[in-house]
């Protein structure tokens, strides 16, 4: 009998892992371990299931242990950044958030170009008080193209309360900014957002329960961010998708509750509505009424071919009853009636109603 080496086991949880079979995932990542305890690999992707399964625990001590046999000879910057990103990762769900941007400075300075670091790191930022956020150092201001570089302050200026010129702040790069709308339907919630031609490459996309952070990398350098956090309802991660497009980026959430209307994209939305009621409130359609209005048209000089546009027009969006009422009417009555009612012509024989000032032929026998 072969026995799986650690490398096998390893293959095998990764498909089950890409086929959203988790539990499988997780069975074979632990016999991989139990075969070759040092493989880092095994407890990378162990870790990110632990993290989609919200133990968070689970996969810091994973990141932990992954860090310490990196120690050794292992501890390629790749790999380094990778168990480094997933332990800030972990702290941040842990709410330990300058813990985690510890993690992610360390990520940065080992792969700066590390997939959703740029994301992450904001996310930390933005949860971290005032006091912890690192104070910028002071930039000395940039000379006018069109006059002479002044001369530095001296000391006797800043007695003399003389003002110091301030470096201008930036604008945001114009190709990174960018509208974003949305709709829905029963099952999924679609986002547009509207950037042109982005490539597949430069997306990042994260899907959580409640949340998802995008990021695009711009040509200009600069990064494009759109968080959606909370959104209103939950979601599939595993379920929703993008797709890039020359035009925009269309994300599809799949809904967790088919049927439910999003009053809101973000923020607490009660459900007040199902996609159904709202489809229910429409009228029933009269088809009488309709096959009234559609024989008028049908008078006109068309023959035949009137009342076989007529017969179809009805048919077409009828339901089963009424189908068999136009069915029966119209083959009993040889075609001179056409009738919707199913309780009146289900129980009888249809007679012939020639228009007036005509007479039926019978057949020959």
């Amino acid at each position: 009998m072969h026995i799986l080496s650690a490398e096998e086991l390893f293959v095998k949880a990764n498909e089950a892992f890409f086929d959203g079979d988790n539990d499988e995932a997780l069975i074979l990542l632990n016999q991989a371990i139990d075969v070759d305890p040092e493989h880092v690999d095994a407890y990378l992707r162990r870790g990110s299931i632990y993290q989609k399964s919200k133990k968070y625990d689970n996969a810091l001590a994973d990141a932990n242990k992954v860090l310490n046999i990196l120690n050794g000879p292992k501890g390629t910057r790749s790999l380094l950044a990778r168990a480094n990103l997933q332990k800030g990762m972990a702290l941040f769900c842990l709410k330990k958030y300058k813990e985690a941007k510890e993690s992610f400075e360390i990520v940065k300075e080992l792969n700066p170009t590390e997939r959703s670091l740029a994301t992450w790191l904001r996310k930390t930022e933005d949860m971290l008080p005032i006091s912890d956020q690192p104070t910028p150092a002071p930039a000395a201001p940039a000379p006018a193209a069109s006059t002479p570089t002044p001369a530095p302050t001296t000391a006797a200026q800043k007695e003399e309360g003389k003002p110091v010129a301030q470096t201008p702040v930036a604008p945001t790069p114009e190709g990174v900014r960018a509208r974003h709308e949305w709709f829905q339907n029963d099952a999924f919630i679609t986002i547009e957002v509207f950037i042109k031609n982005v490539k597949k490459d430069a997306v990042e996309l994260n899907f959580f329960d409640k949340s998802l952070s995008l990021t695009i990398k711009m040509p200009t350098g600069s990064d494009y961010s759109l968080e959606l956090d909370p959104l209103a309802h939950e979601i599939l991660p595993k379920e929703s998708l993008y797709k890039v497009l020359s035009t925009k980026i269309e994300i599809k959430l799949k809904k967790k509750m088919d049927g439910i209307k999003w009053g809101m994209l973000e923020g607490e939305d009660e459900i007040v509505n199902t996609m159904a009621n709202a489809s229910n409130t429409r009228k029933a359609k009269d088809w009488d009424k309709l096959a009234r209005e559609i024989e008028k048209d049908a008078d006109k000089p068309e023959g035949d071919a009137a009342l076989n546009t007529l017969f179809q027009q009805i048919y077409g969006g009828a339901d089963e009853d009424t189908k068999r009422a136009m069915m029966k009417s119209f083959v009993e009555s040889n075609g001179t009636c056409l009738s919707t009612n199913w309780s009146e012509v289900g129980a009888k024989t249809v007679e012939t109603k020639p228009p007036e000032g005509m007479v039926a032929k019978k057949g020959k026998v």
